[in-house]
């Protein structure tokens, strides 16, 4: 793909970016750090600064690489983007085509946004972005041909706002809606999933609601997340009464959906059922949804790996 905007942003950096990159570089062992640290640093200072021109949340004191233990240790140059992820600000100088994409940001990235900086560093130009599933997770660099406009990254975005970011959980990132699960079920009883390969698992809830004939129905939809050593991640899905309900709803419909919108699995509430489980497993990049049909009324989740 190539650059398709016009023209790249520029953002003038003031004196607090050179501040806070002096202050960090100063921290470092050796001058190489030093200036690492302090390009890395304006090049995260542009991003927010630019993205602070939309209603774009960012959140620096995440980022590991406003961590004086993180950013000393690792090249790291990430913004953080609460409940979505991080940004990797990836700094170039004037003439570069080749961008280096440090070890340490190569998985677990939203995109990465290419910052050029200018011989004086009073200004970088934003020079495009790249979408994280577009990086093969072995490739250490990009070709300045490979970026796409800005646009792409509110377009990303967007689509990340409509969709829950499984692999994020995995990383700490999670959608206000999507509560623990001591939080959501408030001491009612789960059944347990367990994995003889797991190497990591993480669990969340929220609640769904529909309105019935003017009454209000709800249920708690569990979705617990294993990462096994073969590469693959397993979902369980369960549905749980809210409430004061002992039972789910009756004839509640759960699909779960492939990418190519085929049903994969299917299940229907009958009378006194308690819960309900459905699981199956996804390869990273894949995307699925579920269904959740109550009288009519379709409720739709949408997922990716």
């Amino acid at each position: 793909m190539t650059l398709t905007q016009s023209s790249p942003i520029t953002i003038l950096l003031d004196r607090n970016a050179h501040n806070y990159a002096h202050q960090f570089a100063s921290q470092q062992a050796t001058p190489e750090k030093g200036k690492q640290v302090y390009l890395n640093t304006l090049a995260v200072y542009a991003v927010e600064t630019y993205l602070k021109c939309f209603p774009i949340k960012t959140n620096l004191a995440q980022s590991d690489c406003w961590n004086p233990t993180l950013r000393a240790m690792f090249n790291v140059a990430d913004l953080v983007l609460p409940n979505l992820g991080k940004l990797e600000c990836l700094g170039i100088l004037p003439q570069q085509e080749i961008i280096n994409i440090p070890i340490e940001s190569i998985d677990n990235r939203l995109g990465y946004i290419v910052v050029k900086f200018e011989e004086e560093l009073q200004q970088v130009e934003l020079l495009g972005f790249i979408s994280g599933k577009a990086i093969n997770h072995n490739k250490e660099t990009i070709n300045i041909n490979q970026l796409q406009s800005l646009d792409t990254l509110f377009d990303t975005l967007d689509a990340l706002q409509k969709q829950v970011n499984l692999d994020q959980w995995f990383n700490g990132f999670f959608a206000l809606d999507w509560q623990p699960l001591e939080t959501i079920m408030a001491g009612r009883t789960t059944r347990s999933i367990t994995s003889n390969n797991a190497v990591n698992s993480i669990t969340r809830g929220k609640a769904i609601t529909w309105q019935v004939n003017n009454i209000e129905t709800q249920v708690i939809l569990v979705v617990k997340i294993i990462a096994e050593a073969t590469e693959t991640t397993d979902i369980c899905l369960q549905l749980y009464p809210a409430g004061n309900n002992n039972n789910l709803p009756i004839n509640l419909s759960v699909k779960v959906l492939d990418q190519a919108n085929e049903t994969c699995l299917s299940a229907t509430t009958k009378e006194e059922d308690d819960w309900i489980q459905l699981e199956f497993g996804c390869h990273q990049g894949e995307n699925f949804k579920i269904e959740l049909n109550l009288a009519g009324i379709i409720i739709t989740e949408n997922f990716s790996i």
